[in-house]
C-alpha cells in the first residue's frame, strides 16, 4: 500500500469513528427524526425513500464543506512548502495531542465547549437538508471536532489534498444513510450501542496518537511498507 492510499484509508476510517463518538452518536434520533419529519406516510411511519433522499442531501451539505476546507487545507500546506519539515513537526504534535485528548489522558475544558452553529428549520426537504448539513460541518464539537482537525493537518503536512476531506466524509456519510435506511430500527440500536462509545472514542484516540507519532518522524512511508 503507498503512503498515500494509506493515510486515505486513516481519514476514512477517522470519519466512520468520529460518527460513532460518545457526543455524537446520541444525537443521532434527533437528526433522523428532522430528517424524517416531512416524510410521513398516511399511517405515520416514516417513508423510507423520503428518508433516505433527505439524508442523502444532509451528508452532501456536511461533505462540500469537508472538502472546501480541504481545499483550503492544500493551499495552505502549498503556501508553506517551504517548511515542510517544520509543518510536518508542527502537525505530528498537534495530531498526538488530539489523539490523548480523545484517549481520556486529558481533558482540557476549552476542547470541552461545544461550538455549533445552530440550524434547525421547521421541515425537512431537500434543500433544508443541505443547509443542515453545512450547518453541522460548520459546528464544532468535542468528538469531531480533534478527528477533524488532525485529517486537516495530515492534509496540510502531506499534501494530500481534498482527497482525505472526501474520504472522512465518506467514513461518516456511509453510517448516517444506513442509519435512514434502518430509520425504524436506529433509535433502540443506538441505545443498546451507548456503552461501547468511551471505549471506541479511546481506542482511536490512541491510534491517531500513533499515527501522530509516524507524522512527527516521517515514519508515514515506512507504515505504509509494511501494509503489503
Amino acid at each position: 500500500m503507498e503512503q498515500g492510499s494509506l493515510i486515505v484509508l486513516v481519514s476514512f476510517v477517522a470519519g466512520i469513528v468520529s460518527f460513532f463518538s460518545p457526543c455524537q452518536l446520541p444525537l443521532l434520533p434527533l437528526y433522523l427524526g428532522f430528517l424524517c419529519s416531512s416524510a410521513a406516510g398516511e399511517d405515520g411511519r416514516p417513508v423510507k425513500n423520503r428518508a433516505l433522499f433527505n439524508s442523502i442531501n444532509f451528508v452532501t451539505g456536511f461533505s462540500l464543506v469537508f472538502l472546501l476546507l480541504g481545499l483550503l487545507a492544500s493551499w495552505f500546506a502549498a503556501f508553506f512548502a517551504a517548511w515542510g519539515l517544520v509543518l510536518q513537526r508542527l502537525a505530528g504534535s498537534v495530531i498526538i495531542f488530539f489523539g490523548l485528548y480523545l484517549a481520556g489522558v486529558f481533558r482540557p475544558a476549552l476542547l470541552g465547549r461545544e461550538r455549533r452553529v445552530r440550524y434547525l428549520p421547521k421541515t425537512a426537504g431537500p434543500g433544508t437538508s443541505l443547509l443542515m448539513g453545512m450547518a453541522f460541518a460548520a459546528g464544532w464539537t468535542p468528538c469531531i471536532g480533534p478527528a477533524l482537525a488532525s485529517i486537516l493537518l495530515l492534509t496540510a503536512a502531506t499534501g494530500g489534498g481534498p482527497l482525505l476531506l472526501a474520504a472522512f466524509a465518506l467514513g461518516l456519510a456511509l453510517p448516517y444513510l444506513l442509519a435512514a435506511l434502518l430509520v425504524e430500527q436506529t433509535g433502540r440500536w443506538v441505545g443498546r450501542f451507548n456503552v461501547w462509545l468511551p471505549h471506541i472514542q479511546r481506542i482511536f484516540g490512541l491510534f491517531m496518537v500513533a499515527v501522530g507519532i509516524a507524522v512527527f518522524f516521517g515514519l508515514l512511508t515506512h507504515l505504509a511498507t509494511l501494509t503489503y
